[in-house]
């Protein structure tokens, strides 16, 4: 079998402690979803030696052939349909919640999405990051519970050959590839604003989207700039509509009907539905439900507000400026990059809010175990869906006041 590609990598401090904990797991990432599996294990699946795993395999891997846009010929693709099975779930797992194709042939047998989840890689130029998919449990602890401010460290580790890649020199406009070689020290100031605890959490926020908009307004921007801006930004922050009026902003930006036929879309509206209880008067029952919710909720994260900052901080490192099939398009400004960017921010924090609100109101309490529950909850259902998520945040670029 392969052997992958070693690399030096910036992650989050906590993700060199990382380890799948397999079958002590509470929620296993083997169930729910369809893999993809690289065609070399895809390969190596159709003869495993082993009658009984060989039978079972037989039932589980598919192959089709598949055209994406710009391909001339479709290719071939191979899946692990576990979502055929009871209760979704792989049945290479023993009752003891292990991978018996693992304990049988050892980890090389592992295609490279079952490999190398939830660790997730990208690179942008020669610089190549590393994080990780929240719905696990184990990095959701490990993300979000500690009270310290998250701190960034390298290492080499093996790189996911699939991995997502960027090429700024192939961004046409000149800001905008100036923006995007600076990635690293544009989500490092986000950070340093969002984990700044000599302010409360909302106003953190609120710098963090005045520094996007004083960029945005910037002629030509450059190094210098994108490091003054900052202060410029804390002095004057922005207060957008999400800690004035959420629910209406939350009608607005998670419309369950547009795209009523996406799963994440059925989520929101069967979540939606839960919040307004089937009423009328949709809207204010919808205020008046959040704000019973967000005031359970509230007196616990007003006490422990680093839970919600690493929970941002997660976000900005993993998600902020990744827009790469976009970039390459002449007609995409820095401008309307950061403008994105903003969005995300709003709609990250206005969602985990109401969904934290959701869970007080049925829990009639709020703790770290409900926080963390939530959130690896909210990762499967919404934010495994990006280009949905990317499309909602679009949509708040007209409901929320800055940048217009």
């Amino acid at each position: 079998m392969q052997k992958y590609d070693r690399r030096v990598v910036i992650a989050p401090k906590w993700m060199e402690n990382f380890r799948c904990i397999a079958g002590a797991c509470p929620e296993t990432c083997c169930r729910q979803w369809n893999i993809d599996v690289d065609p070399v294990h895809a390969e190596s699946y159709t003869h495993l030696g082993d009658p009984e795993l060989q039978k079972v395999m037989g039932h589980l891997l598919h192959k089709f052939r598949l055209r994406r846009p710009g391909m001339r010929e479709p290719e071939m693709q191979y899946r692990l349909m576990l979502t055929n099975f009871p209760e979704q779930r792989c049945p290479m797992l023993n009752e003891n919640g292990e991978c018996r194709l693992q304990k049988k042939y050892g980890s090389d047998i592992l295609c490279d999405t079952c490999y190398f989840h939830p660790r997730t890689f990208f690179q942008i130029n020669e610089q190549t990051f590393l994080s990780a998919c929240l719905s696990c449990p184990e990095c959701a602890r490990l993300a979000l519970l500690h009270r310290e401010p998250t701190s960034f460290t390298q290492f080499e580790t093996e790189i996911d050959p699939g991995c997502e890649w960027l090429e700024t020199s192939l961004a046409a406009d000149p800001d905008t590839r100036l923006l995007l070689q600076n990635r690293t020290l544009l989500t490092e100031t986000l950070i340093k604003l969002l984990t700044n605890r000599e302010d409360p959490f909302p106003q953190r926020l609120c710098s963090a989207f005045s520094f996007l908009e004083l960029l945005s307004k910037t002629e030509h921007p450059d190094t210098d700039s994108i490091s003054s801006a900052p202060l410029a930004a804390k002095q004057h922050p922005a207060l957008p509509d999400i800690f004035n009026d959420p629910m209406s902003v939350y009608a607005a930006v998670f419309d369950p009907i547009s795209e009523a036929l996406e799963k994440p879309a059925q989520a929101a509206a069967m979540f939606t539905r839960k919040l307004a209880g089937g009423a009328d008067d949709f809207l204010q029952l919808l205020r008046e439900n959040y704000e019973k919710g967000n005031r359970i909720a509230e007196l616990f994260l007003n006490e422990n507000e680093y839970l919600i900052e690493n929970f941002m901080v997660h976000c900005v490192f993993s998600d902020s400026f990744r827009q790469f099939y976009r970039y390459q398009s002449e007609d995409l400004s820095f401008r309307e990059i950061l403008r994105h960017e903003s969005a995300l921010l709003s709609v990250w924090y206005l969602f985990l809010r109401i969904l934290l609100a959701v869970s007080a109101l049925t829990e009639h309490c709020m703790n770290e175990d409900i926080f963390l529950q939530t959130v690896i909850h909210a990762e499967r259902l919404y934010w495994h869906y990006p280009d949905w998520f990317a499309r909602c945040a679009e949509r708040s670029l007209s409901v929320l006041p800055y940048f217009r």
